[in-house]
């Protein structure tokens, strides 16, 4: 074992190439931007319902 690494812990480096992990971090980030902007949506959908819904009992 090399210095620093735990008994069982396999690292990216050993598994992936250089350019896969950076690929796998681009493709993670873009992933999770993707998954705020549903959280985003889906938020902006419900004040939108909720606005509606207001307007129809306030009649």
């Amino acid at each position: 074992m090399t210095g620093g690494e735990k008994e069982g812990e396999i690292t990216a480096a050993r598994i992936l190439t250089l350019e896969q992990d950076a690929l796998l971090d681009l493709y993670l980030k873009k992933l999770d931007d993707y998954f705020e902007d549903v959280k985003t949506s889906e938020k902006i959908q419900i004040e939108i319902e909720t606005l509606h819904l207001k307007r129809i009992l306030s009649k």
